[in-house]
């Protein structure tokens, strides 16, 4: 009970002490406090005492769910969403809400709404977004680990650019009740740690899967899909990405060439009009089953972020009948593509960099939005279970992410083959880094 108690202090102090990196929208000091006292019996809870931050469109009973925007800033909802309601009862602590890219539709973490989300060690550049500050939470040493959500990237990308780990489950493993949607058919929570053992308990905890199936590095069959997902990457990029692969291949995994033919293209075409028409359509339910007394139109009207503005204007143009040719042609052309190659080659999963680019600056950030979610966004369109895990970095010590992806319901023999790779492939700590 004493060392729970300290690590709720310490992550409280922490978050004071790093509230100039804006990584919290909401802190809920008194309420974490209250709740630690109240669950103080209950210490043999899987996650007793367990500070934890979900982004800021994901619902907390009294706090406010601003989905990264300053109309909903001060507007607290009376119900949490499923997903944190079973995080609750497995005895973590809500301290706060995460900053984020306003209305989850960006991969900066700049916010012309609610300031922006600064990179807690490589200043002058993006932490990624859109779970921009539930990267930077834990990165910054306030909690251990975070709640995100992820529809193209967002998580995995801010967690690629702070040296995290960014898991991304199957589609609908967790629940999405009380989560502001994007596009409900790619959007999930997802997880961002430091630690492996944190992602398999909070994943336990949301899923009801404590099940961790066995798995040897010599056994695992893993694709390498030059096309496309490593065709485009910078160079520095690259070179780390490929000392992994070589560190892989040492550790007796099998590695095999592939190619998902058109796996971008086929991405863009299915993905984008799937996103944009379920935006315009879903986020507006979602305000009144919440009981919002703003409309969506007042929403829209109060959005502040430039980039963000354009995209929803260009949203807009998508209809009802390239949102269906996008379901019921493309998506289905992409998932075919995908098990095809699985079954072709015996695949376990695939290897490639997270993002083939290191974290812009913050000036040409918001422009590079399709070059950042490029590798991220194809399995969000399939459903696959992805983890970046920070194997990698270039000599300065910037950090590169490896993305791997298994097959869908595969998540915790994912989260086991993970767990392995962390342990056999070590990346040395950047210079004053407590790991």
């Amino acid at each position: 009970m004493a060392a729970s108690a300290e690590r709720l202090h310490r992550a409280l102090l922490q978050a004071f002490k790093q509230r100039h990196l804006n990584s919290l929208s909401w802190l809920a000091a008194e309420p974490a406090l209250a709740a630690a006292a109240a669950g103080s019996d209950g210490m043999d809870a899987p996650l007793a005492g367990f500070p934890l931050v979900v982004k800021d469109n994901i619902d907390v009973a009294g706090m406010p769910t601003s989905i990264g925007t300053s109309l909903l800033a001060e507007e607290p909802v009376s119900h949490s969403a499923e997903l944190v309601t079973r995080l609750q009862r497995a005895g973590a602590i809500i301290i706060g809400k995460a900053s984020m890219h306003e209305l989850a539709s960006g991969t900066s973490g700049l916010n012309a709404a609610r300031g922006d989300v600064l990179h807690p060690f490589l200043p002058g550049r993006v932490v990624g977004g859109s779970s921009s500050g539930s990267a930077a939470a834990v990165a910054a040493g306030i909690v251990p680990a975070s709640i995100g959500t992820d529809t193209g990237a967002s998580v995995r990308l801010p967690a690629s650019f702070c040296g995290l780990i960014g898991f991304r489950p199957s589609l609908a493993r967790y629940p999405q009740q009380g989560i502001a949607p994007i596009s409900p058919s790619r959007d999930t929570a997802g997880i961002l740690a430091r630690r492996m053992d944190d992602v398999l308990a909070l994943d336990a905890a949301i899923s009801g899967d404590s099940a961790l199936p066995a798995v040897a590095l010599a056994n695992l069959r893993l694709g390498v899909p030059r096309a496309h997902f490593w065709h485009g990457c910078e160079p520095a990029v690259a070179a780390a990405a490929e000392m992994v692969l070589q560190r892989l291949g040492d550790s007796g995994v099998t590695l095999i060439e592939v190619d998902i033919e058109q796996a971008g293209e086929l991405a863009v075409q299915a993905g984008y009009p799937i996103a944009s028409f379920e935006l315009l359509r879903d986020l507006p339910r979602y305000l009144q089953q919440r009981g919002s007394r703003y409309s969506f139109e007042q929403l829209k009207m109060a959005v502040a972020s430039p980039d963000v503005r354009a995209l929803m204007a260009d949203a807009a143009t998508i209809g009802p009948e390239r949102y269906q040719e996008a379901l019921n042609h493309w998506k289905p052309l992409l998932v075919a593509r995908y098990r095809a190659v699985f079954q072709q080659h015996r695949l376990d999963g695939l290897v490639f960099p997270t993002v083939p680019l290191l974290p812009p600056s913050i000036a040409q950030a918001n422009s590079l939005f399709r070059q950042l979610i490029a590798n991220c966004e194809p399995a969000t369109v399939v459903g696959l279970p992805c983890i970046s895990l920070p194997l990698a970095q270039t000599p300065d010590g910037i950090p590169v992410g490896m993305e791997f992806q298994f097959a869908a319901g595969e998540d915790r023999r994912l989260l086991a083959a993970a767990t392995l790779l962390m342990a056999q492939i070590q990346v040395p700590a950047r210079a004053g880094e407590q790991k």
